[in-house]
């Protein structure tokens, strides 16, 4: 079972609380055939907190290529075509219907763009979005077999697996979020030739999920990875009771590891990475940013593991690989052990929850920004 995919569905209801404002080793190889399909079409050929915009989808060029009837079980629905997506849903929803698939290509845009250029997907990305719990259900089984039971412990929202995301309505505003995240895990696990680090790989998948709804254009965002209350606030609470892990423990743990313990320090635990993301993009005066351009590159491209094993070696080589962790990498690619940066971590998270700084992320703006 690909337990990495599960990590941040299982505690995404309290993650993720809506309000309706104007928000493996990974794989090159193709998913096996989407067996509920009935019918799809063909495929057809600075700064992070910069908002990126849907600007890159010229008018003229159909953004839905196609709409096709598609049945699954009981369930009627529609697999749309985008350029770069399938999206199999049984929702009638207008809003879904009409808004999601530009949302999808736009988030795929801030994906490839928000940390320097990535590459394009080899293949379509496939997303589910199921109408009701029942169908989400009955697909989980269909796609996740006798690994099914995990997944449906799942207590709302959704997961990514093989490069697959399988979701359901779970209201507006927070269907939208959790594309925006989950849809960020099918782009790696389709696209990246190395994974990432379980901190940074559910770190950007919450880097992810800010968004606003350009009042321009209603059916196209801009997203704005600070414009995100859920992790602030999760982290404002956080620092101010003295909850947040040491970095050292942070980039050693997985959401399923602490969910064993107590789910709030799992809850914790994304507000934590989404902050260091930040950190790791704008703090002391973006000493880091390249370096973590550097690191995502470097695993997209295949490089992240020979670097690995260059320099610490084969056998922490094969830990990465096999656990997504255990390696050293803010020394490998920051220059700074965990202990050494947590004093300016800290300097950092206390700025980010200062009194006055929540308009800031209303506005979708650093509030560590001069």
């Amino acid at each position: 079972m690909n337990t990495n995919r599960l990590m941040l569905s299982l505690l995404l209801s309290a993650l993720i609380a809506g309000c309706d404002s104007a928000p493996r080793e990974q794989t090159s190889s193709k998913a096996s055939p989407s067996p509920a399909v009935k019918s799809a079409a063909p495929h057809t050929e600075h700064r992070a907190a910069s908002p990126t915009v849907v600007d890159s989808l010229p008018e003229a060029k159909p953004l839905v290529l196609s709409s096709e009837p598609w049945a699954v079980d009981s369930a009627v629905g529609r697999v749309m075509t985008t350029p770069s997506y399938r999206l199999y849903t049984t929702s009638n929803k207008t809003y879904f219907m009409e808004n999601m698939p530009p949302f999808l290509e736009a988030a795929l845009t801030h994906y490839t763009s928000a940390l320097g250029q990535l590459p394009q997907p080899r293949e379509m990305l496939e997303v589910y979005l199921m109408d009701t719990r029942g169908q989400w259900e009955s697909m989980t089984r269909r796609f996740m077999g006798e690994d099914a039971g995990v997944y449906l412990r799942i207590q709302k929202g959704g997961f990514t697996s093989g490069g697959r995301a399988i979701l359901y309505d779970i209201g507006r505003r927070d269907t939208f979020a959790i594309t925006a995240h989950e849809a960020w895990h099918v782009y790696t696990q389709r696209t990246f030739r190395n994974a990432l680090p379980v901190w940074m790989e559910e770190g950007l998948a919450c880097y992810m999920e800010g968004f606003r709804w350009d009042p321009s254009a209603s059916d196209r965002p801009t997203f704005l990875p600070w414009a995100n209350f859920e992790r602030f606030d999760q982290l404002r609470w956080g620092v101010r009771a003295g909850k947040l892990m040491p970095l050292d423990r942070l980039v050693t743990s997985s959401p399923q590891d602490l969910i064993a313990e107590d789910a709030n320090a799992a809850l914790f635990y994304y507000a934590q990475v989404w902050a260091l993301i930040h950190f790791l993009n704008e703090g002391e005066e973006g000493a880091y940013s390249p370096a973590l351009r550097q690191l995502v590159a470097d695993a997209a491209a295949g490089r992240l593991v020979q670097r690995i094993q260059k320099e610490l070696g084969q056998r922490a080589a094969n830990s990465y690989v096999y656990r997504k962790r255990g390696v050293d990498l803010l020394s490998l690619y920051f220059g700074k052990t965990p202990a050494a940066m947590q004093p300016e971590f800290d300097a950092y998270l206390e700025r980010i929850v200062k009194t006055g700084t929540r308009q800031m992320i209303w506005q979708g703006k650093s509030p560590v920004a001069p």
